[in-house]
């Protein structure tokens, strides 16, 4: 690493103490994080650094790389670390110098044990010590382990059971094997020599005697590992058969003793030192980076799934868990150097920088794999930049973790191997953490790795895995055919969905038209319209939503063809069609998207089949349907009643041994929970509550998105849920079930698709995760309960409830539980259960946060829906809501980012001023435009001051954010007011209030062109706030309501009035 100082040169170095050079830096800063700080001051790459009397040249510039590594010119030559480590691995293949003759012998002989052939023979061997790693984790199962301890267990093991046939059991002790002690020693000692002064080295004795005593201890091991193969040859072809016998193919010689025990300690120090540091780093990087270690996971249970033992083809489809490997080792290469000098006298960077013959020079493999001009974002943790795509770009001489050359690191395959199973293998089992954040220290000796990395693992359970491995299906019984009468003709069912409904209820449609013969496809609505996937002389239904009067998700695109005319030219004047729209007569814009669908098609020539039918979720959703499908049926002339079809739905128990195959949610990926904290504190003593109860939990959620997803200021968060545990286990009971027992899930049609088809999970699972439990039952339910009833009195209730659906069930909102509840003599089947029950949909939730802040993280502000039930049967717990009470950081929620529609996004211009009113959890999206606003400014943008109106019970209950608000203020961002429901004796109740006596103020905003947002609850405070703003607009216009009322929809046509607002339903 240095030579004698060569008072001549130029290069750049930073400042020196005298005698001591840079060593007191390194002292401070360690080697590793010292050589890192300097290189960046020099964006040359290279410069030199003095140690005492011994001067190091560095390298990190890869076009200076790239000189140095023309074997034609440079040849490796051991550095000062590698000269100490000599006086144990002599001329070894890695501290041999290249003209050694012995070197250039054992690297002919042993090539051979590396080839792929020899990889394949070594992959169980590897296995076995893999199966000691986990064993030993899963008997720690919720506790901390010291992770580069047990890579070091496990990659010694490794190479001395596969090279050497030797076996440390080292996983059978609590302390590391002695020879890994004496080892360690030997290595620190001998980063010390180089490190220390002269005069310091002279005071060193009694570590001098350490370290001759730890090389005595190695040599006796490594001597008795040869003298045992000597004694009891076998015919194996590994490491050291081939050293004991195997001839050199170009000398015809064998190697000595001596030298095999160079090479024995050889591999072992460098098979076992810089993997396990490799590892360590990729786990501690993938904590700190969820979103890759979901894609591990994911990796991970697809390729071997349940329990899954590996072998080394599937080792080898491991391609993403190579990827974190490879970045770990680009980050922190755990051979951090490596040493070349030239054959002559010669120069680098086009004759900038002279070198003498034999003057060693530094390739400093940390700060050349973060050189700027090679890589971007170069201290980010990007896995992507292996993609073969993106790696073929890469400076050919930018990524030198094994070296260079033919002296490169001859094991680099076999790391790779072993470490490839052993990341696998600890993903598979188990779910890790890191409940201490802790902060990378690096352990320094001649390789580098986390010092004192403690991280918590805890085996997974069989819900958080994903298996793409089905359970070998059973032929089902096949349902006998209806009267058909479609005779072939083809039949399109359309679905515009944002949560899912309408494609399940699409589904349904086209499973009967099927049945009665029909040429049936289900398809998206873009995906039809754009794709051109409407032929005329067919039938053609449409099942869509609205969100906000515009397109749900999948018809986003068919709405934009629209509203250019585009498709005003089709000619569809043979096709049949039918519109039925879902949604809520809570919105003010219930069924405004499906009636301009309707409108379209039949201005088209379409003839319509029936009127278009309304689904209203604030009735009788299930039974308006049904209706819909049985006018549709009466016009298409079938003879099929919709209660001549039997269930083709089938759940068949198999053994508890059968593949545990898991299915996650459609279109979710894996959102790290960051933090999980309570907004509202307690509310005693604070007001009478009987002006208002106090407000329930609310939860402020952080939560970093996977790479590679993007959010605006007003888009949603996505969230699929799961039913409550106690919710769960209540199911169960009721249907004398065992939790644990597992099922396979056969279906026929396609109206099953949330269910995991073809695949194996438990009762306990299925219930928690795929179905909706606490849905108002359907009104077919009541004849499904009713036919599997036994009871002749309870069989003649459900037939009462039946005509007395909307006051006794869907007014209650009574669940198939509480029924069962209700009714114990009432009897259903774990399989009707899970038919009659809905699809887990996805809640929306806005986010409260702003990529300019964090790109990588999005808040959320999570009010929890508790309130007596309509059935009065307990209390009535919100299903999404209450799951996201109970996740916790490091917990995963399956999700996605959705963009509204219409979007709810502030100005793109900052100085255009904003109106926010927002009360209660209503103030999640507009946190977000205020935390922009505020980040807009921080970085010299003109920003107009914005009006929030805000709201909420007590400013000592629920005033969520008050800090920010506050300081939100102070910086000139926004004016605040907020009005408090609870406080008697306070000027403003509500945000209405609160709005009407700031009329000056917000009507100057308005004049200013000020955009209006609104957010929070639509059924009361919505309206409530409209009719304010009416109010106040006639207030300084004059006119009427009806005047002011059009001024409100002017505003709306302009832009400028935006509204995301919410019920209390499910």
């Amino acid at each position: 690493m240095a030579s004698v100082i060569d008072k001549a040169s130029t290069f750049p170095s930073p400042p020196a103490l005298p005698v001591v050079g840079h060593l007191h830096h390194i002292i401070r800063q360690g080697l590793i994080g010292y050589l890192l700080h300097a290189g960046r001051d020099f964006p040359e790459g290279i410069f030199k650094l003095k140690f005492g009397s011994r001067v190091g040249l560095f390298v990190t510039d890869p076009d200076l790389v790239a000189e140095l590594c023309d074997e034609t010119r440079f040849r490796k030559m051991p550095g000062p670390g590698l000269r100490v480590v000599r006086r144990f691995a002599g001329d070894g293949l890695f501290t041999a110098f290249s003209e050694e003759e012995n070197w250039g012998k054992a690297h002919r002989i042993l090539l051979p044990a590396f080839s792929q052939r020899a990889m394949k023979g070594y992959f169980d061997m590897m296995l076995e010590v893999a199966d000691q790693l986990v064993a030993k984790w899963s008997r720690l199962s919720g506790n901390d382990v010291l992770v580069a301890d047990d890579m070091t267990r496990f990659t010694l093991d490794s190479i001395a059971v596969a090279g050497f046939g030797h076996r440390f059991n080292s996983f059978e002790h609590e302390e590391l094997d002695p020879f890994l002690e004496a080892l360690g020693r030997a290595l620190g000692e001998s980063l010390n020599m180089i490190t220390r002064l002269p005069m310091q080295q002279r005071f060193a004795k009694k570590a001098e005697r350490q370290f001759e005593a730890d090389i005595a201890l190695m040599n006796a091991l490594v001597d008795g590992i040869i003298a045992e193969r000597r004694k009891h040859p076998n015919d194996g072809k590994d490491l050291l058969n081939l050293m004991i016998a195997a001839a050199d193919p170009e000398t015809g010689e064998t190697l000595d003793d001596i030298n095999i025990r160079y090479q024995v300690l050889t591999f072992l120090i460098a098979g076992h030192e810089t993997t396990s540091g490799m590892l360590t780093f990729a786990l501690y990087h993938l904590l700190r980076n969820p979103h890759v270690l979901a894609q591990a996971y994911a990796e991970v249970d697809r390729v071997l799934p349940g329990d899954t033992r590996p072998d080394y083809a599937q080792n080898a489809q491991l391609v993403v868990i190579e990827r974190i490997l490879k970045e770990a080792l680009r980050l922190w290469p755990t051979a951090p150097a490596f040493t070349l000098a030239p054959f002559e006298d010669t120069s680098i960077g086009n004759g900038k920088w002279n070198l003498r013959k034999d003057r060693p020079v530094n390739v400093f493999s940390p700060g050349l794999h973060r050189f700027p001009g090679a890589w971007a974002n170069p201290d980010e943790f990007d896995i992507d930049r292996w993609l073969p795509e993106n790696e073929a770009k890469h400076h050919p001489h930018s990524y030198k973790p094994f070296g260079n050359g033919e002296r490169a690191c001859i094991g680099r395959q076999f790391a790779m191997v072993e470490a490839k199973l052993a990341l696998a293998m600890i993903l598979q089992k188990f779910a890790i953490g890191d409940p201490h954040m802790y902060k990378l220290r690096i352990k320094e000796t001649l390789s580098i790795k986390p010092d004192q990395f403690f991280m918590r693992v805890r085996l997974r359970a069989p819900h958080e895995r994903m298996s793409v491995a089905p359970a070998t299906k059973v032929p089902t019984e096949t349902a006998p055919a209806a009267t058909v009468s479609g005779n072939g003709q083809r039949f399109s069912v359309l679905y515009g969905t944002s949560l899912g409904t309408a494609r399940d209820i699409a589904e349904e449609i086209a499973e009967r038209a099927s049945v009665d013969g029909f040429e049936t496809a289900v398809r998206s609505m873009d995906e039809a319209f754009i794709a051109g996937h409407l032929p005329e002389d067919k039938v053609i239904v449409i099942v869509t939503a609205t969100y906000n009067g515009r397109a749900p998700d999948s018809a986003v695109e068919i709405e934009r063809l629209i509203d250019s005319g585009q498709v005003d030219t089709l000619d569809w004047s043979g096709a049949k069609f039918a519109v039925l729209g879902i949604g809520n007569s809570q919105w003010p814009n219930y069924q405004h998207f499906p009636k301009r669908i309707d409108d379209t098609i039949a201005s088209l020539g379409a003839t319509r089949l029936v009127p278009r039918g309304e689904a209203d979720g604030q009735g009788d959703f299930d039974g308006a349907v049904a209706s819909f499908v049985r006018d549709l049926w009466k016009a298409l002339g079938s003879e099929v009643a919709p209660s001549e079809q039997r269930s083709t739905l089938s759940l068949q128990p198999v053994d508890a041994a059968a593949t545990r195959a898991q299915v996650l949610p459609e279109h979710a990926q894996r959102l790290e929970i960051v933090a999980n904290e309570e907004m509202v504190r307690p509310a005693e003593s604070l007001w009478d509550f009987a002006i208002e109860p106090p407000r329930p939990s609310t939860r402020f959620i952080r939560i970093r998105l996977p790479e590679g997803q993007r959010y605006h200021a007003g888009d949603h968060i996505a969230v699929y849920a799961q039913n409550r545990p106690e919710l769960v286990e209540r199911a169960i009971a009721r249907l004398g079930l065992d939790g644990a027992t597992q099922l396979r899930i056969d279906a026929q049609g396609g109206r099953f698709r949330h269910l995991p088809l073809g695949q194996t999970v438990t009762v306990q699972q299925l219930l928690a995760e795929f179905v909706e439990l606490s849905d108002t039952l359907p009104r077919r339910a009541l004849a499904v309960i009713g036919e599997q009833t036994r009871c002749p009195n309870t069989k003649k209730e459900l037939a009462r409830l039946e005509g007395a659906f909307d006051s006794e069930i869907a007014a209650k909102r009574l669940s198939i539980l509480d029924l069962l509840d209700l009714h114990p003599a009432a009897e259903l089947s774990l399989d009707s259960l899970v038919e009659l029950s809905s699809a887990i949909a996805p809640r929306f939730y806005s986010i409260a946060s702003s990529p300019l802040v964090d790109p990588s993280i999005a808040d959320l502000i999570v009010g929890t829906m508790e309130a007596p039930a309509w059935s009065g049967l307990g209390e009535h717990r919100g299903f999404a809501s209450s799951y996201m009470q109970r996740v916790m950081p490091g917990d995963a929620v399956f999700g996605y980012v959705r963009r509204p529609n219409p979007a709810f996004a502030p100005p793109a211009d900052p100085a255009t001023p904003m109106i926010l009113i927002g009360p209660g959890t209503g103030f999640a999206p507009l946190r977000g435009f205020i935390g922009e606003r505020a980040a807009q400014m921080a970085a010299g943008a003109e920003v107009a001051i914005s009006l929030l109106f805000f709201g909420c019970r007590h400013p000592d209950h629920d005033w969520y954010c008050r800090s920010e608000m506050e300081s939100w203020a102070s910086d000139g961002v926004i004016e605040p007011f907020v009005a408090f429901s609870a406080v008697s004796d306070f000027k403003w109740r509500y945000v209405q209030d609160a709005m009407w006596d700031a009329r000056d103020q917000l009507w100057a905003a308005i004049e200013g062109g000020a955009h209006i947002y609104v957010c929070g609850d639509g059924k009361f405070m919505a309206p409530a706030v409209r009719d304010a703003l009416i109010r106040i607009a006639v207030d300084k216009q004059g006119g009427d309501h009806a005047s002011g009322s059009d001024w409100l929809e002017a505003m709306i046509e302009q832009g400028r009035f935006h509204q995301d607002v919410f019920g209390f339903g499910k």
